[in-house]
């Protein structure tokens, strides 16, 4: 007896009732049905579960259909894509075999058609069961930077990553930037782009990998960046589903994808995360920062964005001026920072002259190491086999006394919430 993972994506729920009866009268073939009915749902799935058999439902739709062939053989190489379909709701302009030909060309390699017979579902099991895509590309990983909190260098240090990986891997990684409302990635790139995600949403009918690549930005360093729109009413039509897309297919045309974010959960960061291989969380050791990031934990939580996926960054450290230690943060936030990046007035000035710390920076300056080491991880997470490998946390900085702050003043500070 056999218990193949099928995964079906459809709209009809009526479907699923169908399916199970189809292969009720199946003795030895008992498959495990799961289904999704969302694009990032589905996706996700194939990618979690390298499901044997993908059901795609078949209607007017055909750029979605796409879309989704391209997304689940990436996700779930081994898998046989199955289209389903019910003939009286094709559109009038198209025959069946007509719109077979064309499900065909897009990757769709066998039919069901509704109301589905356990006969031919039967037999598409029979045929299509064994693997047969062995050699592929592997995707490539997509790291997000978030902050609930403006201000502590988020896109800084989006920017600066983004560039060591590029100098490393020319035109093989790319900057997306998806703070729709106030985009400063090209910005601190010295980028005037020509082309920005508004042009991305304009070409949303024939937009595919090849296309996406010249609508990029290329920085000396060998980066591509897809800027954000140029102002908050360019960006009103963009929507999560459409940044999805777009970070789906950049996940198939480039090793590394790092994403910036708008500081606010919402809609689109929500996207982001439903996607993201890893989330850099950006704080700083200021203390109203480390109140807002740690409700931002429990909002992690509460969504189910499991902490196995989470980098905690801790920008900008500093104890001259009274701020908490790395120690004292990790204590009241219930995590210790992975990585920790000390206070440089040089790459902030770099931030405002569009020229990447680290294009210029020595191989001794310790903010400059702090960004290598983080690079190095997303280096070795990419070529790592399995999803979730721990990233191996970074040593807080050395301190003398001068530099620490009383863990009592600290708690007295936070309102007795200190754990």
């Amino acid at each position: 007896m056999t218990s193949p993972r099928i995964l079906i994506h459809r709209t009809d729920g009526s479907l699923d009732e169908e399916l199970r009866n189809a292969m009720a009268s199946a003795p030895n073939v008992h498959p495990v049905f799961h289904f999704q009915s969302d694009l990032r749902g589905t996706i996700g799935a194939a990618k979690d579960l390298q499901p044997s058999i993908v059901i795609l439902e078949i209607g007017e739709d055909f750029e979605t259909l796409k879309t989704l062939v391209e997304e689940a053989i990436a996700a779930a190489p081994d898998a046989t894509i199955v289209g389903v379909y019910d003939v009286h709701r094709l559109p009038a302009s198209s025959t069946e075999s007509s719109m077979m030909m064309r499900a065909l060309r897009l990757g769709v390699e066998d039919f069901l058609r509704r109301p589905v017979a356990g006969s031919d579902f039967r037999q598409v099991l029979q045929r299509r069961l064994a693997p047969r895509r062995k050699s592929h590309r592997a995707d490539g990983k997509l790291i997000s930077f978030i902050s609930n909190k403006g201000g502590v260098g988020k896109s800084t240090a989006a920017v600066n990553v983004a560039v060591t990986l590029a100098m490393r891997y020319p035109d093989r990684v790319a900057l997306i930037d998806s703070s729709l409302q106030m985009g400063v990635c090209a910005t601190q790139l010295d980028l005037s782009p020509d082309t920005t995600l508004v042009d991305a949403w304009q070409q949303r009918d024939r937009l595919d990998e090849s296309l996406l690549a010249q609508l990029m930005t290329v920085h000396e360093s060998g980066l591509h960046l897809l800027a954000a729109p140029e102002n908050a009413i360019e960006a009103s039509e963009i929507d999560d589903s459409f940044l999805s897309r777009i970070l789906l297919m950049a996940r198939r045309s480039y090793d590394f994808v790092i994403i910036d974010t708008f500081p606010l959960f919402d809609r689109t960061v929500m996207a982001v995360l439903d996607l993201c291989d890893q989330a850099v969380i950006v704080v700083e050791n200021v203390v109203p920062t480390l109140q807002t990031v740690r409700g931002f934990f429990s909002l992690l939580d509460e969504v189910e964005f499991p902490q196995h996926r989470q980098r905690v960054l801790l920008n900008r450290y500093s104890t001259r001026a009274g701020g908490p230690r790395a120690s004292d943060v990790g204590r009241y936030l219930g995590r210790n920072p992975d990585y920790v990046i000390p206070h440089d007035q040089r790459v902030i000035l770099a931030a405002n002259t569009g020229r990447p710390f680290v294009l210029n920076a020595t191989r001794w300056n310790k903010a400059a190491a702090a960004i290598r080491t983080l690079a190095d991880d997303l280096e070795t997470f990419a070529v790592a086999p399995a999803d979730g490998l721990p990233l191996d946390s970074v040593p807080t900085p050395q301190r003398t006394a001068a530099d620490s702050i009383d863990s009592n003043a600290l708690e007295d500070r936070l309102g007795g919430e200190l754990r």
